[in-house]
């Protein structure tokens, strides 16, 4: 199971990007591929269950009977940010990872848009991808010559 995207990589692990890549290639696919519409919608839904869940709290900590117990409110916000955290990683993923898999295939990336499987070394002819069936987009053969005679072949 991939859950390098809880720490904000969004790219598939069998290309095995470095870190500075990775990088260079969420700031690409930010400027050009997300929307400031869609960036600001998934922000949106990713604040607004926490601050109702924050505004909640302390009624529901006063509820259970924790008024003036220290311990139980620092293990409820603490529960609160790990929840937050996994449910923005995942809201940020689903904005985020169709727009990497363009930058990747700009890049020279041979791969799927919508599944994220590499088509590098599949013949031309096949006008699908193999994995999911959506019709196969043809890369930037200049950008991916130049990156193969450089020596920067995708893994």
């Amino acid at each position: 199971m991939n859950l390098r995207w809880l720490l904000g990589n969004f790219t598939d692990p069998q290309y095995n990007i470095p870190r500075r890549e990775q990088f260079r290639l969420s700031n690409e696919a930010h400027k050009k591929f997300v929307s400031t519409s869609a960036f600001l919608w998934h922000t949106f839904l990713i604040l607004l269950p926490f601050l109702v869940l924050l505004k909640f709290l302390n009624p529901l900590m006063t509820w259970l009977g924790f008024t003036s117990q220290a311990g139980p409110y620092l293990i409820a916000y603490a529960i609160l940010v790990i929840l937050f955290w996994i449910w923005s990683a995942w809201m940020y993923r689903s904005l985020y990872v169709r727009p990497i898999r363009r930058a990747m295939r700009a890049t020279g990336y041979d791969l799927c848009i919508n599944c994220g499987y590499e088509l590098r070394g599949l013949d031309a002819s096949i006008a699908q991808c193999p994995e999911c069936g959506q019709d196969r987009e043809t890369a930037n053969a200049t950008r991916s010559d130049a990156r193969t005679e450089a020596g920067h072949r995708p893994k």
